[in-house]
């Protein structure tokens, strides 16, 4: 299969452009030829076994501005803040580059990112060739605060054989915004990187030793995201405070940048045996983390998604979290708890409940086969695949 992706963000630093590198590197793994289009206003250097052909706007050659609709890497230029000319500039080049590589390349199908100007120029160009589209729930706001883009948007979702929602949230903004149904819109999780969290069932004294955790806490109580108010680090650490006036076997474990850095480091000094702070950590070093724990706490006052829930279950670790963004999807009774109202006594209570109830000991493999068969890197690729060929197929 001949397969053509078509992404505006570079494939490092950004959820769309790293969704699209993982699909590349799945499908040219799995023998298939891919060509990633990439939309910039400079160069980047990959390493990848699959081509990449950056189309440059603002050289010599196009001299056409770059906007995007969010916050790009590489350009401040917003579609909304271009003039009628230089919209109009930009669609008659990017039309002309997407008419020339699917010429060349001549896909089998076209995966393209975002239901905006560039998947509508793709479906405008590509005839029969099956257009599938990723969006990441920004277009629907974007194309209403500017009208000009409406009809792009309505296009693209017209001329995209299916749409894939990476998330529930984004499905049901997407259910609701264009009235579509099952057969056209389709959920499949990006996921967790299961490349990177993968089980393990042994060690964990070596890790508790590697991570400094005091011989004297039975329990290990982690917290692994910003340090700031959304994310409700001050709900946890009043409810480490809480539970330590009662007993003192606990370690509260937190890992993350951010606004209470200063106060968290004075409270690790004034009790290093029941607190670890760790203000970053290496990619293979957070899963151990994750293994050793006895929970995830996640107290967030708003969440887009909630990919450390899935990364700590994948470790078979119950996760306790608010019932925000797609915590609520992922958590629940068997494998954590849900918490409604968030403040330090409910998520105190949880956390002495799942420790009273030595939840994990109960769960842990389970909470790595929840994770890992639904929620995963791979099994969202899979699904991925099994589109595609329907979508080859059916044509």
């Amino acid at each position: 299969m001949r397969i053509l992706l078509i992404t505006p963000f570079p494939l490092v630093a950004s959820q769309s452009g790293i969704y699209t590198r993982d699909i590349a590197r799945f499908f040219s793994s799995a023998g298939n030829e891919v060509l990633v289009v990439n939309f910039d206003n400079k160069n980047t250097n990959y390493n990848e076994s699959f081509r990449i052909k950056t189309v440059i706007f603002g050289n010599e050659e196009s001299n056409v501005m770059f906007p995007c609709f969010t916050t790009h890497p590489h350009t401040d230029l917003t579609f909304s803040t271009v003039t009628n000319t230089q919209l109009n500039n930009y669609i008659i080049f990017a039309r002309e580059k997407i008419r020339e590589i699917i010429k060349e390349f001549g896909p089998d199908i076209i995966h393209s990112q975002y239901l905006w100007i560039s998947t509508e120029l793709a479906g405008e160009v590509s005839q029969k060739i099956p257009l599938i589209c990723t969006s990441f729930g920004n277009e629907p706001a974007a194309s209403s605060e500017d009208p000009r883009y409406a009809d792009y948007v309505k296009y693209a979702v017209d001329k995209a054989r299916f749409i894939i929602a990476p998330s529930k949230q984004i499905e049901m903004q997407l259910r609701s915004a264009f009235h579509l149904d099952a057969i056209k819109l389709k959920l499949i999780y990006r996921g967790y990187d299961d490349d990177v969290y993968k089980f393990i069932d042994e060690n964990y004294d070596v890790y508790r030793e590697y991570f400094d955790i005091n011989e004297k806490c039975r329990h290990i109580v982690l917290f692994a995201d910003q340090v700031n108010y959304m994310k409700g680090i001050d709900v946890f650490l009043k409810s480490a405070k809480n539970i330590l006036e009662k007993r003192d076997d606990i370690c509260f474990v937190i890992v993350g940048k951010g606004d209470f850095a200063k106060e968290i480091e004075a409270l690790c000094e004034s009790n290093r045996q029941n607190y670890v702070y760790l203000q970053s950590l290496a990619d293979e070093e957070k899963p151990s983390l994750m293994h050793i724990s006895d929970v995830t706490v996640i107290p967030s006052r708003f969440e887009q998604f909630g990919t450390n829930a899935l990364q700590s279950l994948s470790m078979g670790t119950p996760v306790i979290s608010s019932n925000v963004g797609e915590l609520p999807f992922f958590v629940n009774n068997e494998n954590g708890r849900v918490v409604e109202e968030i403040n330090e006594i409910n998520i105190s209570n949880a956390i002495e409940d799942v420790l009273k109830n030595d939840l994990k000991s109960k769960v842990a493999f389970f909470c790595h086969q929840f994770a890992s068969r639904n929620y995963s890197k791979t099994a969202g690729l899979m699904l991925l695949q099994k589109l595609y060929e329907y979508a080859v197929n059916e044509k």
